[in-house]
């Protein structure tokens, strides 16, 4: 089987083995909407998938050797190591799960071989998510850390520090009527006439189990599909939910169509005291508070993940220019209080640049 992820700039080619197909399915499902039988464009890179067996197809020797990080994540499903093998032009990256043999250069090679387990779908969708990201950066795509919702051609991204009530200001968001869920997690970044439009990515929710528990139907969806051992848990634990599981419950299937970005909100949670609105009209400060959410792969804790794509910077600094330069089409809105917010009552100005509710 062969089939395209196409992305933006960016096509991946899956040559999947007849005996991998099964355990390859997963990884499929979860990226559908970007997934075709042709390509796009060009091929970017091509993966060669097969069938792994740990104790056959790797010499005894390896698990001998050292073990490197390669990702840490608040989230515990995606903290994995591996053993590192080097041969002339290429690294393999060896754990039981997964086996990925990538060159050492992209520039001068741009072919995977990937061998798979049951237990390989979040590495797998690990590495084709960075490999895309840093394709992207390398050529001038901003990528922005951040959730959303849209309506009519248009995108509302909700961003802040950990703690800060973004699941709670989404989900409160999405209870109005015609908003639906856009993105969970990224937002790749591309200048249209003036105007951002941004490109959502799909991902695994991480929601609060005191979240989870604020919604009966939500509540019996993840202990019946997703974790059973909901009830033993302290409010602040996370869960990473299936995001088929998530989509069903909010009623809305991802798409990977892009929408206009319209508005930036900034939420703090504040238990008991009334939601303020303030939009920020300084220049500065918008830029400010743009910058802290701009998903630089350079900055993350990926220590040997990916040494095969470093991108340069020169170009996406360049996009982040760009970026800076459209942003005056964009509304941007600090949120604090008890965040139970009406995205139209929000985005509604008033002449003082403040409101409160």
């Amino acid at each position: 089987m062969t089939v395209y992820l196409n992305f933006l700039h960016t096509t991946v080619r899956f040559d999947v083995a007849g005996d991998a197909e099964r355990v390859f399915e997963p990884v499929h499902r979860f990226f559908r909407h970007l997934m075709a039988p042709e390509p796009a464009g060009d091929v970017t890179f091509s993966v060669d998938v097969r069938s792994y067996d740990p104790d056959t197809d790797v010499a005894p020797e390896v698990w001998d050797l050292p073990q490197s990080v390669i990702r840490r994540s608040n989230a515990a499903e995606f903290n994995f190591d591996a053993h590192l093998v080097d041969t002339e032009g290429r690294r393999q990256y060896v754990n039981r799960a997964t086996l990925l043999d990538a060159p050492a250069d992209t520039a001068k090679d741009t072919s995977f071989l990937v061998r798979i387990t049951e237990r390989s779908t979040v590495q797998i969708l690990d590495f084709v998510r960075d490999l895309v990201i840093r394709h992207e950066e390398n050529l001038g795509t901003v990528v922005l850390h951040a959730s959303g919702l849209h309506r009519d051609g248009e995108a509302v991204i909700i961003a802040g520090p950990k703690g800060a009530g973004k699941t709670t200001t989404l989900l409160s968001a999405l209870r109005r009527p015609g908003w639906e869920y856009f993105t969970g997690d990224k937002l790749f970044c591309a200048i249209e006439d003036g105007e951002i439009l941004v490109y959502p990515w799909r991902d695994y929710p991480y929601v609060g189990v005191g979240t989870i528990r604020a919604d009966a139907r939500l509540e019996k969806m993840v202990r019946d599909d997703v974790d059973a051992l909901i009830d033993t848990y302290e409010p602040g634990h996370k869960i990473l939910m299936d995001p088929d599981v998530f989509e069903a419950w909010l009623g809305a299937e991802f798409t990977g169509e892009p929408k206009r970005l319209a508005a930036l909100l900034l939420p703090e949670v504040v238990p008991g005291e009334p939601l303020t609105v303030r939009h920020l009209t300084d220049g500065n400060e918008r830029w400010a508070h743009l910058n802290k959410i701009v998903d630089r792969q350079v900055d993350t804790t990926f220590f040997t993940w990916q040494t095969y794509l470093v991108p340069d910077y020169a170009a996406f600094y360049r996009g982040l220019a760009d970026l800076r330069t459209a942003l005056g089409s964009v509304d941007m809105v600090r949120l604090r209080g008890t965040l139970d917010v009406d995205p139209d009552a929000v985005l509604a100005r008033t002449t003082g640049g403040e409101a409160a509710r």
